[in-house]
């Protein structure tokens, strides 16, 4: 039986092309098999679609748990591997879950900004994919996408209308897998965590570096 992931990878391959110039490179460096932190800069709420219809393997998301309130969205997300997150606190079921995730040899996606950025520069890194993957032992993917800000849909309907018919050039490049070791504390992930961010923004152009710009923070 198809699951609910697969059933819907396909149509939105097809609605990206359509709405986008869409270009993938490095997709062979996400392992074929074990546990993988997937990690990516922010530019949409599209986002997380976009990556899920290009990997290879599932993606398992965040999401926030009000998303879950409405029951057919949240009957489908959860069929489709996403998990619920309560913002703005440390949420340590979710943390778990991911984590158990992790350790079954699955795909966990973490931003590690937090949230969309307003611009397209990089913001600053927050530590919990360094976390999740040093706990459960497992590499950390970096990728990095461009062009998506302009199919946000929280804009004025004439902007996301323009931007959809523009067919803007979307790209995503993954790079290549990396480890941190474990220990040091919270500060030593926090470097870690800028650091993976630097990694991200190495695959993007100069515009999008924001706080991570040569000579940045």
């Amino acid at each position: 039986m198809i699951s609910a992931y697969e059933l819907v990878r396909v149509p939105l391959r097809c609605l990206f092309s359509a709405v986008g110039r869409v270009h993938a490179a490095g997709i062979g460096n996400i392992p074929r098999d074990g546990g993988v932190v997937l990690v990516s800069n922010h530019l949409s709420m599209l986002d997380p679609l976009l990556l899920g219809a290009l990997m290879p393997r599932q993606l398992h998301f965040m999401a926030k748990e009000e998303l879950f309130r409405f029951a057919p969205l949240g009957w489908y997300l959860t069929q489709a591997g996403t998990f619920p997150i309560r913002r703005g606190e440390m949420d340590r079921n979710a943390l778990r879950h991911a984590e158990d995730l992790l350790r079954a040899g699955e795909i966990v996606m973490v931003f590690p900004e937090g949230h969309r950025s307003q611009a397209t520069g990089a913001q600053e890194a927050r530590s919990g994919a360094v976390m999740l993957a040093t706990r459960a032992d497992c590499p950390i993917v970096p990728a990095a996408l461009t062009g998506t800000e302009h199919l946000r849909l929280h804009r004025p309907f004439g902007d996301v209308a323009r931007g959809f018919l523009s067919r803007p050039h979307i790209s995503v490049t993954i790079g290549e897998p990396v480890r941190f070791t474990h220990g040091g504390g919270s500060a030593a992930r926090k470097a870690h965590a800028d650091l993976l961010m630097r990694q991200i923004t190495a695959l993007l152009p100069p515009a999008y570096h924001g706080i991570y710009a040569e000579g940045g923070e």
